[in-house]
């Protein structure tokens, strides 16, 4: 697992959630607003507290977990927050705790998804909201590039989801769905560095680690530039305007009159139904884990 979860990995993670924070998490921030405005609030797979960090203030005690450890202790520093430094699945906080409990970018990295998102509403106090950020495996991008496809990131994501499947698997295991929206997000830019770099390596180079990327000389930011203004953003709006954008942002509620100290006893038919739940999940095999 050190393999696919490097120092330089890390980094890229850390900067991606902390440079320009406000902006960068302003629609998650928003989709939280509308549903909850104090309380306590979980980030699970925080990094360094980017996201943490933006929601900083008297309202809301912030909690977070985090698997490498001088990343937590960032984001202690920068947040005031408590992280638990390890797996999701073994964090000790007690059922219905949380108010909200956020994912993103974390559940295409765990090895067992139920059993994850099973501790997840069992932390959730009833009521309690699940904002998750996703790849989406039946976007127009996924289709058309297939194994060339960032959001595939394999050996890191092992599975993979739909808006059809994440909703099956997260109904029969109690959550009750609020929102599944695919943004304008793409990944065309990244699975284009995918195709570049298999051309130069038939050719005998050796392609440089996008996590090792160096600063890229003016016409080439300008060219950049035209390719996200012309291309990419319209193709994003267009593919998320029809349920097809490159990933999703959900939010599942865990039902007030729902209790972890009545669970009933998953025999018969709900022992079925978990079953065939499991079958919705998409294995894209491989790798590590965020989060458990």
């Amino acid at each position: 697992m050190p393999f696919h979860y490097d120092e330089d990995y890390h980094k890229v993670i850390m900067a991606g959630g902390e440079m320009s924070a406000t902006r960068r998490w302003q629609s998650q921030r928003e989709n939280i607003a509308r549903h909850k405005q104090r309380g306590s609030i979980l980030d699970i797979g925080c990094s360094s507290g980017g996201f943490l960090g933006t929601m900083k203030g008297g309202s809301w005690n912030l909690y977070g977990i985090e698997m490498e450890a001088l990343t937590a202790e960032k984001a202690r520093q920068a947040t005031g927050a408590e992280i638990f430094v390890g797996e999701a699945l073994d964090a000790p906080f007690p059922a219905e705790s949380f108010d909200v409990i956020t994912c993103f970018d974390v559940l295409e990295h765990v090895y067992h998804p139920r059993q994850f998102l099973t501790k997840v509403l069992e932390w959730l106090k009833p009521g309690g909201i699940f904002c998750a950020g996703l790849p989406n495996i039946e976007s127009w991008e996924a289709r058309a590039l297939g194994t060339y496809w960032y959001g595939l990131e394999l050996p890191r994501h092992l599975f993979h989801f739909s808006p059809r499947s994440l909703r099956y698997v997260m109904t029969s295991l109690g959550f009750q769905e609020i929102s599944i929206a695919t943004p304008g997000t793409s990944y065309l830019e990244r699975s284009g560095s995918y195709l570049c770099s298999e051309a130069l390596q038939r050719i005998g180079i050796a392609p440089r680690p996008m996590a090792k990327d160096g600063q890229r000389s003016l016409p080439a930011r300008v060219v950049r530039k035209a390719l996200r203004t012309v291309l990419i953003a319209p193709f994003g709006q267009l593919a998320s305007s029809v349920g097809a954008g490159a990933s999703m942002e959900v939010i599942f509620a865990k039902s007030v009159s729902h209790s972890d100290s009545d669970q009933p006893d998953r025999t018969g038919q709900t022992r079925q139904t978990a079953q065939t739940a499991q079958t919705a999940l998409v294995s894209a095999g491989g790798g590590g884990s965020h989060g458990a």
